[in-house]
């Protein structure tokens, strides 16, 4: 399911349940109130459920699932069973701690970083038990972010729909017995607090714009995060937001509630694009279209990459995925272009690949460049290439000089040591890829036992967080550790079901 085409299916899920509207006044007092109904809201509901406690999900969408209709369900987690079956018995929580501080630069929050790694074994054999399948060649050190030390990073089979579909199972007789009522379409737009300052319900507004309110001992904010938002993602991390192609409702809306309630946000400093889109045009935030397979060991580079001044900036055949991220930081608005020659386009294995559009053949290639889609560029000559690509013409010229001399001699400037062919003959081609993302590194502050926090440290009482909405620092750093947001957001709901919300006796 696309990103688009879940929007179709309101009032209904994956595996069948029948969701409510918000229509009315609630007068029912509920255990928790959980704002929205994703990666980490559902398994807090679940488990909330299994100690008897009455809940209800608040869900903006017409659907539950959040984010898991986009995720490709990157798992990560020590000493599971599944390492177990296939002979990896050595691995740790902590071994998992330590790679994610490394890939991390010690960025991570260790307290909540230690929270995910050390109870993630539990969440990912929860699922397991409950029928969750992953690629069959899993688990694995890693592919499309930087390498475990040890076998532990796990896809499902289908994506993100295979965890939405056991959790879905996994919530149906909860909301058969009653324990758990869900409301879509229902946009919570304010905390309610006490004199105390404690939270003690929502207020929501349902499609026709009626106000109904819900009351709650506890509030549990998993709302996402705000990468469809590109004001706010500006505002909290410094850079544009490029691309199109995030869950339509992750809005900030938790961020919104949190702040305005006493919380804070923090970790924007750690903004760290990915790599390798193709976006539809430079009216940004702009549909992914494709991706450039820009990673060495799925395949090695034949061209260069270039900023819009000319200049290589990157080792091309790095094996590293968090080296193309940072290079590309550093670079004028985000943005490169691979360039190279007929003899490199004729012989090298495609650059081009599917991105959330659906697959590219080597036909829509060739059309790209003739027919001059937007990001694809091809030209007689490098200074023509060059006035094509709005690149540099005396960078360009003078890098494609130097490049060709290095791999004459087989010493190349910065250390590249796959250069098949050099860039000679015309027609020269350029294909600009941009920064691209999914999440956010900022969220809201939370403590240990995913409490939200004011600046001074102290607890909004009755008020939780988790998921996305704490920002991808929490748990990853600034930098991309594979399975550590949607594996995190499972575990954090699941703890936070099972024991980290605090009630009354």
């Amino acid at each position: 399911m696309s990103k688009r085409q879940f929007l179709s299916g309101a009032g209904a899920t994956a595996s069948g349940l029948t969701l409510s509207n918000c229509s009315g006044d609630s007068t029912d007092k509920y255990d928790a109130l959980i704002v929205g109904g994703g990666n980490a809201g559902l398994p807090t509901a679940i488990f909330l459920a299994e100690r008897g406690k009455k809940v209800v999900i608040l869900e903006a969408a017409p659907v539950i699932g959040g984010t898991l209709f986009l995720s490709s369900g990157q798992m990560a987690a020590a000493g599971t069973k599944l390492q177990k079956s296939k002979g990896i018995t050595e691995d740790s929580a902590q071994s998992h701690y330590d790679d994610v501080m490394k890939i991390s630069n010690g960025t991570a929050n260790p307290e909540l970083l230690k929270l995910a790694t050390f109870n993630a074994a539990d969440t990912f054999d929860w699922l397991t038990d409950n029928g969750f399948k992953t690629k069959e060649e899993h688990p694995v050190t890693g592919t499309t972010h930087e390498p475990y030390s040890s076998a532990r990073y796990a896809w499902g089979t289908e994506g993100g729909m295979s965890i939405l579909n056991l959790l879905e199972d996994q919530l149906k007789p909860h909301i058969a017995s009653g324990l758990v009522s869900v409301r879509v379409n229902s946009e919570v737009t304010e905390l309610m607090q006490d004199s105390s300052g404690s939270i003690i319900g929502a207020v929501t507004k349902n499609e026709q714009g009626k106000i109904v309110k819900y009351f709650a001992d506890n509030t549990v904010l998993t709302s996402g995060g705000y990468a469809s938002n590109p004001k706010m993602f500006e505002e909290l991390e410094g850079a544009p937001d490029y691309s199109d192609c995030s869950y339509p409702y992750s809005q900030g809306q938790g961020i919104v509630l949190g702040t305005k309630v006493g919380g804070y946000v923090r970790n924007g400093e750690h903004h760290l694009p990915l790599f390798g889109a193709i976006l539809a045009s430079d009216e940004y935030p702009a549909p992914l279209v494709a991706m450039a397979r820009h990673f060495p060991p799925d395949r090695q580079p034949w061209e260069i990459l270039v900023d819009k001044n000319g200049k290589r900036f990157l080792q091309e055949d790095i094996p590293s995925h968090d080296a193309y991220e940072n290079a590309l930081l550093q670079c004028p608005e985000e943005s490169c272009w691979w360039v190279f020659d007929s003899n490199i386009y004729k012989q090298a294995p495609s650059l081009v690949r599917g991105g959330f559009g659906g697959p590219i053949t080597e036909e829509d290639v060739e059309d790209a460049f003739n027919d001059g889609w937007h990001n694809f560029f091809k030209a007689k000559t490098l200074t023509e290439l060059a006035e094509k690509a709005q690149i540099s013409k005396r960078g360009l010229l003078k890098t494609v000089e130097a490049y060709n001399i290095g791999q004459g001699t087989g010493e190349d400037a910065l250390g590249r040591t796959h250069m098949p062919l050099p860039i000679t003959e015309g027609p020269f081609y350029a294909v600009k890829t941009q920064s691209w993302l999914l999440t956010g590194f900022a969220g809201l502050a939370v403590d240990e036992k995913l409490r939200v926090i004011r600046q001074d440290g102290s607890n909004i009482k009755g008020l939780y967080a988790a998921g996305e909405l704490l920002g991808t620092t929490v748990t990853s750093g600034g930098a991309y550790c594979g399975g550590m947001l949607v594996t995190p957001a499972l575990t954090f709901g699941r703890l936070l079901g099972q024991k980290l919300i605090e009630f009354d006796i």
